[in-house]
């Protein structure tokens, strides 16, 4: 039987097939009862799934994150939203060492990646910054760049929301500092030098905060510092590394990663208090939004006006427009 995409599923359909386990915790029910609550993916996106207490006893683990699994479930609704009930599931080693079939395990429809050339994407980031962003800043930049560019090019954005697979930081990357270099034309009073180099920089912590681009987990220094504390340090650190000549500049380059969130309740320690700064945050914030909203306009298989209600987003969003979002005809 074909592998049926998460994004392809419908509430009542029956599964049999191999997903990546993307994150798994064990929690209890309101009676005690222990169960596992797991993320499953594939290349098309995530889906919630449940393993209950009387099927848990069944199935032979342990199981973690990033482990390819066989999963038999059925698609239940739960508060409007897809999830799976899972009947049985068993880890992909589990099936090979006791002999069972892996003929149609094939792990290449199970790693979701961005849709773009990745060193496409690394390049042009390059060639912006040799054409816009003069020394000292541009050197900078670039040091960045070849010092992480093993880690930029499969570091996911996030662990579920927004950019989640191989690739996604580098995509998020790149829209934020090409809606940078566009919203200049507008604003050309801004530093030009400075807005781009931020929006290249922004979330480069995230190569140290966030470990495996398959299943994304937090490191210790991601949990205990979080991306803002770390690309402040790294940034910090190639400057002096470098002898950068203009401490005044350094700090504004600083600000705009550690304001960035925009706010003390969004993580950011200090809000934007510089132009270039707000314009990374607005930036930054839009694309991670726009790109929630895609992901949940093509996850959502239901036939209904408005898709199912978006935790992070707080909102249903109206289905009239994701012809032109997606794609799909």
């Amino acid at each position: 039987m074909p592998h049926q995409f998460l994004d392809q599923l419908q509430e009542g359909s029956q599964v049999q097939q191999f997903f990546l386990l993307r994150q798994v915790e064990f929690r209890t029910d309101k009676t005690g009862k222990p169960y596992l609550s797991l993320v499953l993916g594939d290349r098309s996106g995530t889906m919630v799934a449940r393993v209950w207490s009387d099927i848990l006893p069944k199935c032979p683990g342990p199981f973690g994150t990033g482990d390819f699994v066989g999963v038999k479930a059925q698609v239940d609704s739960y508060k409007q939203e897809l999830q799976l009930n899972v009947k049985y599931i068993e880890t992909v080693e589990s099936i090979r060492a006791r002999g069972g079939d892996l003929s149609v395990f094939d792990p290449e429809l199970l790693i979701q990646a961005t849709p773009y050339d990745r060193q496409k994407l690394m390049q042009d980031l390059r060639q912006l910054t040799a054409d816009h962003i003069q020394p000292p800043l541009g050197t900078l930049v670039l040091r960045l760049l070849d010092r992480y560019q093993e880690q930029l090019l499969i570091c996911p954005a996030a662990r579920l929301y927004h950019h989640p697979y191989l690739g996604g930081l580098l995509e998020h990357t790149w829209f934020v500092t090409r809606h940078t270099l566009a919203s200049l034309q507008i604003y050309p009073d801004l530093k030009p030098a400075l807005a781009l180099a931020g929006a290249i920089l922004h979330d480069l912590g995230k190569v140290k905060e966030i470990a495996g681009p398959t299943s994304p987990e937090l490191t210790v220094s991601g949990q205990l510092l979080g991306h803002l504390a770390l690309g402040w340090e790294m940034v910090r650190e190639e400057a002096r590394a470098m002898d950068f000549p203009d401490p005044e500049l350094l700090i504004q380059l600083e600000h705009i990663i550690l304001a960035h969130h925009g706010a003390l309740e969004f993580g950011s320690p200090i809000p934007p208090k510089t132009r270039e700064a707000l314009l990374v945050n607005v930036l930054d914030d839009l694309d991670a939004k726009l790109k929630m909203m895609s992901q949940h306009l093509e996850s959502d298989a239901t036939e209904n006006e408005f898709t199912s209600y978006h935790r992070v987003l707080q909102r249903d969003l109206y289905k009239g427009g994701k012809t032109a979002i997606s794609g799909k005809k």
